[in-house]
């Protein structure tokens, strides 16, 4: 049996006002993702990788519809700087994948492409994804990129610093 594709459910693009690397350093540390996507209580690193790197893990804590609270493991699979970064979780049924592009658009410019899918095989839970997740995630997606957006150009959000030169 043929293996089926991601199951798209969100794709928002956006310029933000910032360099291209400053942007990919904020959305690379995963540590960052509780300061602009709405329900996200908490995210820690799950290991000492550096942010950015394939195999990252993080511990997110999400408030759930109803307010239970729901822990989930976030995988970095994919990694390439400054213009894409990968990740995956393991909340079922959904199983998220989020996923960033990347492209300078211009002197201090990004243009930022971000996409969510579910890797979720079984045509039923695919089918529950498209109408009971898709709704409740596009309406936070629009909300997080516009938090993101606004907290990458005040400087709200900010890259590390870079390394001191010798």
């Amino acid at each position: 049996m043929p293996e089926l594709k991601l199951l798209p459910l969100v794709s928002l693009t956006g310029l933000v006002h910032r360099p291209i690397e400053d942007v990919f350093a904020v959305i690379s540390n995963h540590e960052n993702y509780r300061h602009w996507y709405p329900g996200v209580v908490s995210v820690t690193s799950g290991d000492e990788t550096p942010h950015g790197t394939v195999g990252k893990t993080y511990s997110e804590t999400l408030r759930m519809p109803g307010g239970r609270l729901q822990s989930i493991r976030i995988v970095t699979v994919e990694s390439e700087p400054p213009v894409t970064f990968v990740t995956q979780g393991d909340y079922a049924p959904l199983l998220p994948q989020m996923s960033f592009q990347l492209a300078p658009a211009g002197e201090q410019q990004t243009q930022m492409t971000w996409m969510f899918h579910s890797r979720a095989t079984s045509p039923v839970r695919r089918l529950i994804i498209r109408l009971l997740f898709r709704p409740v995630l596009k309406r936070q997606a629009i909300a997080a990129m516009a938090n993101l957006t606004r907290l990458l150009e005040t400087g709200e959000v900010r890259p590390p610093p870079a390394p001191a030169s010798r």
